[in-house]
């Protein structure tokens, strides 16, 4: 079956993506997207006939996607430097609503069915480390970077600034700038003395 696609559509993903992105699958009703959106419970149907978990797998593909085209592109912009390129992705991923990877994985996926949430897993896993391995693995073969563990070095940056961007702020911290900044320097450079 054909799903429509229209502004209604396109109003109840984004509503929907609000909602999730807040409160997480589980305290997310159906009728709490149709009153936001100003519509009749059941009418949702119409939009999104596997309901409540097909409208998350939908937002959370549209996220991911985004997320991944938002990075390669950010990447691009920023050329060959790799530390560059490391700022770029940073600050389009702070640019975003905080994806809050802890909860998905915890709270949200397991509530879904195993084939969603492997799917969605799978396109986290992707959709994250892909751009910024790519990267890695660019500075890698010009000579710049001593590691090949580009998944791991990928994954552990985007957990940091998503980190970064969830953490609460006091008067008198560095900036999130700063911060990653100083992340990225400390990456870079390594901790230990040399």
């Amino acid at each position: 079956m054909d799903l429509p696609n229209n502004d209604t559509r396109q109003r109840i993903l984004d509503i929907a993506d609000q909602l999730f992105s807040r409160q997480g699958y589980k305290s997310v009703r159906l009728r709490d997207i149709a009153d936001a959106i100003g519509m009749k419970h059941a009418s949702l149907y119409y939009y999104a006939p596997g309901g409540k978990e097909q409208l998350f797998a939908e937002v959370m593909e549209r996220n991911l996607l985004r997320h991944r085209a938002g990075m390669e592109q950010a990447i691009v912009d920023a050329g060959d430097d790799l530390r560059a390129q490391m700022w770029a992705v940073a600050r389009w991923l702070m640019a975003q609503p905080p994806l809050d990877l802890m909860r998905m994985q915890f709270a949200d996926m397991p509530a879904i069915s195993h084939e969603r949430a492997a799917y969605l897993y799978q396109l986290a896993w992707d959709s994250l480390r892909l751009p910024l391995r790519h990267a890695l693995e660019s500075a890698y073969g010009r000579g710049l970077l001593g590691i090949s563990d580009f998944d791991l070095a990928a994954i552990s940056f985007i957990t940091v600034v998503e980190g970064i961007h969830s953490a609460p702020r006091s008067d008198g911290d560095p900036t999130q700038d700063e911060v990653i900044e100083r992340t990225i320097d400390m990456l870079l450079h390594g901790w230990l003395k040399r």
